[in-house]
């Protein structure tokens, strides 16, 4: 990757913080406090900007192998997809992720929500990786319906 490349991925990730200021200004509640989807979506876009920087960075590496560069590149991609997304088809992605994570539907999420949903995807990742093949990709045509 030439070193445009690399400015003008480091600038876009700088324009989308700066893009969504007002909702950065939205604070985490204290643990254990309920958090609501305001607060949710708040979390998750400043959770986007932070992967994207963090891509950026890693990519900058002059020494970074190609195929985890490759790698860094498809997930730069997918990310990217996401921030592009006009707000109300990205706050419905959301919605539908709060909702899945929201077990008794009461319209906020609780540390036992959270903590349930952590360990569901901890599970799922374990799982997949232990029916990865040698090259880490899994032998199933047809992926199972929890990954969808």
């Amino acid at each position: 990757m030439s070193s445009p490349s690399r400015l003008a991925i480091a600038a876009a990730a700088i324009g989308l913080l700066f893009s969504t200021v007002t909702l950065l200004a939205q604070t985490a509640p204290p643990p254990g406090q309920p958090t609501g989807f305001d607060q949710f979506r708040g979390q998750q876009l400043q959770q986007l900007q932070r992967a994207q920087a963090r891509l950026a960075q890693r990519l900058s590496a002059p020494d970074l192998p190609p195929d985890q560069r490759q790698r860094l590149e498809h997930r730069q991609a997918q990310l990217g997809k996401v921030a592009a997304l006009p707000p109300d088809q990205r706050d419905q992605l959301l919605r539908r992720r709060f909702d899945r994570m929201d077990a008794n539907h009461d319209g906020v999420l609780d540390a036992g929500e959270l903590q349930a949903f952590r360990q569901a995807r901890q599970e799922h990742t374990q799982a997949k990786k232990a029916s990865s093949g040698p090259n880490g990709k899994s032998d199933d045509f047809w992926p199972s319906q929890s990954q969808n």
